[in-house]
């Protein structure tokens, strides 16, 4: 019988690759020894590079592959391994042009399209990814993971409707595709149904019961829905599973924070340092946490103990913080400016001009704003920053971009059908209200000072009373947007639309004593704060509980200038540009009263 090379080279190949499936070390040290005698054979390159990348080596696995493709170029099968070894390895654009190099290649090649959205969705491309995946979809229906991570897309757009339909048809085709499970129970968390989400949780832990993200989102529904100690019984599953968990952290010293834990909610961090003390993740998670909760002694040590370890962008930047919280500017400039140079990030920059506002140096934060707004352009906190810089220099920019009383408008709610009056309609909201209102103290990073705020999107809620606010306002913002003048050029006008949404929508309850430090919204565009009741300590002859405009929040002492100045009364709403400086003054009243208000945030829409 005639020897066939031929057959031998392809049989060879075939074991090769059944050896990989079962021993992929055995696999890659066969490979080694062949590619010693044939060092530039593309398959058995490629093959190296399998053996690798399922050996979790995912570097050496690139380079074999690289070396096969450089040896034989047309081959979609390596171009897409190729891919998957650079995705784990976070080089992300190169992964997605092998991607698509796979498929113009063959076309045909399914897994490859499904790899390139799911990279898309990773990358938060999300209309690249969604034709992409509805692609697969049309030619492979029914299939979970595609169903899932479609239902993802819609999601992160904030779609939840769309995305549950989407998990629903996953698990119809799957019922335990555990992945499906646990995003249903988040995107009914996150359209406002709690409740409905609580099953899901369980049964995607049940299924999967290592995964610390399906504990933390499970104890975020009870969070929502009131039962506090659930909560914590569900973070610390998740900080059980995984002690470099950093979100699981996070979200527990704001739960112990909002119970009045102020002594120990960040108990958990330390525990988990002792286990993992090469951990910068979690160190420049505390020190961020320690700084947004005015402790900046304690924030200060556990710095010095990081930066012992690694200065990292995030260190520097809160070593900027915490240098400018004590007023050594030249501390925090070099600070900040080290921080951007290693890695550029919009709150570092954004800290920086502050810096340069409070320093003086108004076109040097100019300059620093510039860049940021070259890449995010309706970012609020750039544009509030720019008016104040503009304000300072008595440049006539300022006027344009706000006129304090065409752009802060106060509207007064229509009376619902149902209700005899306005204040009857009020009085049946603050019920409702302020039976969300379950927590001792505001969160951390919230503008609040003494009050409380309610968790999740409030005009999302299914609450028939809640949708009849919702309807009100909806009136209301559509007046405002109704009157804005034309000008193409403008922050606020030239993103004028008919069509909006609310982007966030909360319940605020200050108690006496309370307010609101100066802020902006600044992902918003149109912002508002609704007043549903006022403290009888509100009276006409002081600004006690009143609202007011243009002063900033960097401490500028005499540079500070209050624009204007609203006195509410209930029922009425204050509208205003979401970079618009605002907050309250304090106010007393007895005990048993309270200054109750519903604000939202606006963004347009096609």
């Amino acid at each position: 019988m005639a020897d066939n090379p031929q057959a031998r080279y392809q049989a060879l190949l075939a074991q090769l690759s059944q050896q990989l499936r079962t021993s992929p070390q055995l696999a890659l040290q066969n490979l080694d020894k062949l590619l010693a005698r044939s060092a530039g054979d593309p398959n058995f390159l490629h093959l190296k590079g399998l053996s690798l990348a399922a050996l979790e080596r995912h570097s050496e696995a690139a380079s074999a592959m690289e070396a096969s493709l450089r040896a034989f170029p047309q081959q979609s099968e390596c171009h897409g391994n190729l891919a998957n070894s650079l995705k784990k390895l976070l080089r992300l654009d190169e992964a997605e042009q092998h991607y698509r190099e796979a498929l113009v290649i063959n076309p045909a090649f399914l897994q490859a399209r499904k790899n390139l959205g799911l990279l898309l969705l990773s990358m938060e491309r999300l209309e690249e990814a969604r034709e992409v995946l509805e692609e697969v979809n049309q030619q492979q229906p029914n299939d979970a993971s595609v169903l899932t991570a479609l239902g993802n897309v819609e999601r992160l757009s904030h779609e939840y409707v769309s995305a549950i339909r989407y998990y629903r048809q996953a698990l119809a085709s799957q019922p335990n595709y555990t992945s499906a499970l646990h995003n249903m129970g988040l995107a009914l968390k996150l359209n406002e149904q709690p409740a409905d989400a609580l099953p899901y949780f369980t049964r995607a832990a049940e299924l999967a019961p290592t995964l610390a993200e399906v504990q933390l989102n499970w104890g975020n529904a009870h969070f929502e829905l009131g039962d506090y100690e659930a909560a914590r019984h569900h973070y610390e599953a998740a900080l059980a599973r995984d002690p470099g968990y950093v979100l699981a952290h996070e979200t527990m010293s704001e739960l112990l924070w909002q119970q009045g834990d102020t002594a120990h909610f960040t108990d958990a961090y330390g525990e988990a340092i002792k286990a993992l003390p090469d951990n910068i993740s979690l160190r420049e998670s505390l020190v961020q946490v320690l700084i947004n909760a005015g402790q900046f002694d304690r924030a200060a040590q556990a710095l010095d103990e990081a930066m012992s370890i690694q200065a990292s962008p995030a260190l520097l930047r809160a070593s900027a913080e915490l240098a400018a919280n004590r007023a050594d500017y030249a501390q925090a400039r070099r600070d900040f400016e080290a921080a951007l140079q290693q890695a550029p990030d919009t709150d570092t920059a954004h800290g920086l001009a502050r810096l340069l506002i409070i320093e003086g140096d108004y076109p040097a934060a100019l300059s620093v704003l510039d860049t940021l707004q070259s890449k995010d352009p309706d970012n609020q906190l750039t544009w509030a920053l720019k008016g104040t810089c503009w304000r300072l220099l008595d440049d006539p920019r300022y006027q344009w971009l706000i006129d304090y009383q065409r752009d802060v408008r106060v509207l007064t709610l229509d009376t619902p059908p149902g209700y005899a009056s306005l204040p009857e309609f009020l009085q049946a909201l603050q019920e409702v209200l302020l039976g969300m209102h379950g927590t001792r103290a505001a969160p951390m990073r919230q503008t609040l000072v003494s009050g409380t705020q309610t968790p999740g999107r409030l005009l999302h809620k299914p609450d028939p009373l809640i949708q009849v606010y919702r309807e009100l306002l909806t009136r209301a913002v559509s007046r405002y947007i109704e009157d804005m003048p034309t000008d193409p050029t403008h922050p606020l006008y030239a993103r004028r639309s008919k069509n909006f949404t609310f982007s966030g929508s909360w319940s605020v309850r200050l108690y006496s004593g309370g307010y609101h430090v100066n802020h902006v919204h600044p992902e918003g565009w149109i912002s508002s704060a609704c007043y549903i009741h006022l403290p009888s300590g509100m009276g006409s002859e002081s600004n006690a509980g009143c609202i007011k405009f243009g002063e900033s929040a960097l401490g500028l002492g005499e540079r500070e200038v209050i624009e204007r100045i609203v006195r509410p009364e209930p029922g009425q709403l204050a509208l205003f540009p979401s970079y618009v400086w605002h907050g309250t003054y304090d106010f007393e009243a007895p005990d048993t009263d309270f200054r109750l208000t519903a604000p939202f945030d606006v963004i347009p829409q096609p």
